[in-house]
């Protein structure tokens, strides 16, 4: 038995590889938006700026603010986030990685 099998991912068709290369895409996609959306609000909050503060000082409106320091991640692109943050004067360091386990979709 390979290792494939031992995960349970021996009897998986090619469109449940596809799949799960989507899915896995999507969730590194979430990540990266985590990261610069925490940092983003990390800078506002280190000024003890209101949402108000914030969309005069980024020239966005009050309810997007509202949706960056409520958490609310699906209303916001990695682009936007980049924009924003770089409008702060801040610099986005970025590393990819060669993974250290076998890809399903290497295989």
């Amino acid at each position: 038995m390979n290792s494939l099998q031992n995960a349970g991912l021996g009897s998986l068709s090619v469109s449940d590889y596809e799949t799960l290369d989507l899915e896995m895409a999507e969730l590194e996609s979430l990540r990266i938006r985590t990261e610069l959306m925490l940092a983003l609000r990390e800078y506002i909050q280190q000024r003890r700026w209101t949402p108000e503060e914030a969309a005069r000082a980024f020239r966005q409106s009050y309810p997007r603010m509202q949706n960056l320091m409520n958490g609310e991640i699906s209303r916001f692109s990695a682009e936007d986030l980049i924009h924003l943050l770089t409008k702060a004067g801040l610099t986005i360091q970025m590393s990819v990685r060669t993974p250290s386990v076998v890809s399903v979709s290497n295989l």
